[in-house]
């Protein structure tokens, strides 16, 4: 009995952790005026077939057509916890992407807090939202992209 101690207390303190970076979420208003078209490119990369229209705290924003993406980039392992297996999941995974690879006028965290509100703005469960959150949080770093890039402003904010 005494070997399930420490594990259970690393649990406790790893929950407490994941509850915590929840928590620290700002909500956002997003509302997608459009729904996303995309086409197969190659395995399981897409690109939208047209603009994606959408509102986050009360500004227009555009996706591009032609706009590349993986959609939700978890790994076939995580699947079975948290698969991209829903058509809920297409528009707020593309955005995320969108934000992720124009980064420049935008921060990761605000990317993953933007995910989040749309997953809720799609009617998906607060508990789905929350996973998605978490591993964007936990494991997004390794796609982020940091550079600045002028014409992905320009497509975004039209």
């Amino acid at each position: 009995m005494q070997k399930l101690k420490y594990p259970l207390v690393a649990l406790c303190i790893i929950y407490l952790f994941l509850i915590f970076l929840v928590s620290c979420a700002k909500p956002h208003q997003v509302e997608f005026l459009s729904q996303a078209c995309i086409v197969p490119v190659s395995g399981y990369e897409y690109k939208t077939c047209e603009p994606i229209v959408l509102i986050i705290d009360q500004e227009r924003y555009v996706i591009p057509k032609d706009f590349e993406t993986d959609l939700a980039s978890i790994p076939r392992l995580l699947w079975p916890v948290l698969s991209p297996r829903y058509t809920s999941f297409v528009e707020p995974a593309i955005l995320h992407d969108y934000l992720y690879q124009c980064a420049g006028f935008n921060n990761r965290k605000y990317a993953d807090e933007i995910l989040y509100s749309a997953l809720l703005s799609k009617n998906v469960t607060k508990f789905t939202a929350i996973k998605f959150y978490i591993g964007v949080r936990l494991f997004g770093a390794f796609h982020y992209n940091n550079s600045f890039d002028m014409n992905c402003m320009r497509t975004f904010n039209e």
